[in-house]
């Protein structure tokens, strides 16, 4: 096991923390020439994402479409140009991971003119069944079966979160739900209705982890033993990343370690209470993030002489904190930009849908297909050897268009390959039919990913197909795959694994996963690959959930060559739903339309 490991994911609550008693090992094998690329323990109640530092992922060419740093201002606020929600409190329990999770979802709703700023999403509901996902539908495709993040007996409220878990539990559609379908009050106790479980108002589409400032070190108990700053060229380009982010999507979710005075039980050296500031420098002891923030804004020449201790340069984030409007300048604070104990800065990104909150949002994907509930669960694993694929099989519910894909990865500077087949002849290989759609897609950072279909695939009603999934990365010359599969590395996570749900293919063979097959020494589950589609409304072809003269009149100027339709609206042309356009089916959009048929 490598001694030295990159990353900490945020587990934690204020002022106090249940340990999850879980170990974690890092397994290897010679059989199968595999290793634990990434993995979750569980350290002094606070769960940490251990990475394998002995390899690191390679940039490739990546244009992002995000504002350049030579253009960046040199101050903003996103609360300035109203943003950003209203401040919360998560008074009296330490949710502050869900708070800063759907501040940064709502930010992005917001700023894509898809909600208001008065939205409010609940972060009880996002806490409770992120700890009580276990789902009994009999159809396991809908959300995912009984996985679920374990509680191990405590309370959801007296344990942390973390990014990681809240972009995963969102991503299975447990939530987000309005406030006053599930408010933060806790008069009537910590439990949330089952009937809540599976109702969301709106969709998490996107998740990023932005690169980090600060390099974590620990021994092989999962100790921190030093945090100290990348070199300068690394944290220069980190923070001109978040910023651009930032003005591109919204608030960011993030993580640091505040001390007990910021809570006003005790004095220390990090915060400046008369000027709301904060900066730790670990001089005198290493310590693990432990509260969620967001980050709204920032400051390039906001003096380093504000801090009690001054850090290298000036420049400090304006941070949401969720310890109520009464706290520090109206429930906001600066944080400096060399703070060493900030960690996990991401951003939840919102499907393209006006929000709603009495549940009647048009969603941009309106149904799912997934087995797996708690992402990657207890880590990742990778080869450079065994060419490691993954693939789902399902079956369409309803006549229906497949549209997108998703899936999760650790890392970062990864390509995603895809394959969707129809006509399958395995239950075993999943690449045994016809191949429908493939595609490609470099992602730069890590995180949850959805992916549109270059070209859409129609399936019937009880149609069976399968996903095949391919993630890889370079290093040193050498390309590596990882497995996209669920672990069980530890009891942090419980996976629920069906035979004839997924496969995965190790040096060129395909294999059934089954609640017992294990690679490099951990059980693995189903493979982390979702589908999205939409209903075919048949005859609807400009897809506005009504069929009428307009979409007659265009099928027939697509007849006569004088309209062109893209492949979706094609598959929804096809009114009588025979395989082929033509009169008939402008007939038949016309008899709809006139309530004859």
């Amino acid at each position: 096991m490598c001694k030295k490991y990159l990353k900490t994911v945020l587990c934690t609550v204020l002022g106090s923390t249940i340990a999850l008693s879980s170990v974690a090992t890092a397994f290897a094998s010679e059989n199968d020439a595999s290793e634990i690329l990434s993995y979750v323990k569980v350290v002094d109640g606070q769960t940490v994402l251990i990475k394998n530092k002995d390899i690191e992922s390679e940039k490739t060419t990546f244009n992002t479409p995000l504002l350049k740093s030579s253009a960046l201002p040199s101050s903003y606020n996103l609360a300035d140009e109203g943003y950003v929600s209203d401040i919360r409190n998560q008074n009296p329990y330490g949710s502050c991971w869900s708070f800063a999770a759907l501040a940064s979802m709502e930010s992005n709703l917001i700023k894509s003119e898809n909600a208001d700023k008065n939205i409010d999403l609940s972060e009880k509901h996002l806490v409770y069944f992120n700890y009580n996902g276990a789902d009994s539908s009999s159809d396991k495709s809908l959300f995912a079966g009984k996985d679920t993040y374990s509680s191990l007996g405590y309370s959801p409220f007296l344990l942390g979160g973390n990014p990681l878990m809240a972009s995963t539990t969102l991503m299975r559609r447990y939530g987000a739900v309005d406030e006053e379908k599930v408010p933060y009050e806790f008069s009537n106790g910590t439990t949330v209705d089952a009937s809540f479980k599976n109702e969301s108002d709106i969709y998490l589409k996107d998740f990023y982890f932005l690169p980090e400032t600060v390099e974590f070190e620990y021994d092989d108990y999962g100790q921190v033993t030093s945090q100290t700053l990348y070199d300068d060229s690394t944290v220069a380009n980190a923070i001109n990343t978040i910023k651009e982010y930032m003005l591109e999507y919204g608030a960011l979710a993030s993580s640091f370690y505040a001390s007990d005075a910021m809570t006003g039980y005790g004095t220390d050296e990090y915060w400046n209470n008369s000027k709301n500031c904060y900066y730790f420098d670990a001089s005198t002891s290493n310590q693990l993030p432990n509260h969620g923030i967001t980050i709204v804004g920032w400051d390039d020449n906001y003096s380093k002489n504000n801090f009690s201790i001054t850090p290298p340069k000036d420049g400090a984030w304006i941070i949401k904190n969720s310890w109520g409007d009464n706290w520090g300048n109206d429930g906001y604070f600066y944080l400096s930009y060399y703070d060493l104990s900030i960690n996990m800065t991401s951003v939840f990104i919102a499907e393209d849908a006006k929000y709603t909150s009495d549940g009647t949002t048009i969603h941009e994907y309106e149904n799912i297909y997934q087995y797996d509930g708690v992402g990657y669960g207890g880590g990742q694993v990778y080869s450079l050897t065994n060419n490691f694929k993954a693939g789902n099989f399902f079956t369409a519910r309803d006549n229906e268009v497949l549209e997108a894909i998703s899936t999760s990865s650790s890392y970062g500077n990864i390509n995603v390959e895809y394959q969707v087949y129809t006509d399958l002849t395995s239950t075993v290989n999943p690449t045994l039919g016809t191949l429908v759609a493939e595609g490609s897609k470099y992602f730069e950072l890590a995180g949850n990913y959805t992916i549109p279909l270059d070209n859409p695939v129609k399936l019937d009603k009880d149609e069976q197909y399968s996903i095949v999934i391919k993630i890889t990365f370079n290093s040193n010359g050498s390309k590596y795959t990882i497995l996209p599969c669920e672990t069980q590395i530890s009891n942090y996570v419980d996976i629920d694994v069906s035979s004839g749900q997924s496969s995965y293919c190790t040096m060129g063979s395909w294999k059934r996963i089954t609640s017992s097959t294990t690679v490099s020494g951990c059980n693995i589950g189903n493979a982390i690959v979702k589908a999205y589609t939409n209903d075919i409304l048949f005859g609807d072809i400009d897809r506005d959930n009504n069929i009428n003269v307009k979409d007659a009149t265009l099928l027939q100027k697509y007849i006569a060559s004088l309209e062109k339709l893209d492949d979706k609206q094609q598959i929804f042309a096809d009114a009588n739903n025979n395989g082929s356009i033509d009169i008939n089916d402008a007939t038949t959009i016309q008899k709809i339309s006139a309530s004859i048929i």
